[in-house]
């Protein structure tokens, strides 16, 4: 279980930004409900911390999540250009 000190509200705060990452780009893509997806990635994040009691893990796991939509992303809209 992680501890509750400083490291862990720095993390609340990371998690934050990755929610409202998801959030924006959930709302940018036109779904039916970006507030659920944000708020669920937050809740996820704040779960998973406690459930394999690595804060570091998590994170790493997310920002390589969203590096690998990003690529997608961006190969989708050079497809698109170029059609």
């Amino acid at each position: 279980m992680p501890a509750f000190g400083l490291g862990f509200l720095v993390f609340l705060v990371v998690q934050a930004f990755i929610s409202s990452f998801v959030y924006s780009e959930a709302k940018e893509s036109g779904s039916r409900s970006p507030l659920v997806a944000g708020v669920s990635v937050f809740l996820l994040g704040v779960g998973l911390a406690f459930v394999f009691s690595t804060v570091v893990g998590v994170v790493v796991v997310e920002f390589v999540g969203i590096f690998i939509y990003r690529i997608g992303v961006h190969a989708a809209n050079g497809r698109s250009a170029s059609t």
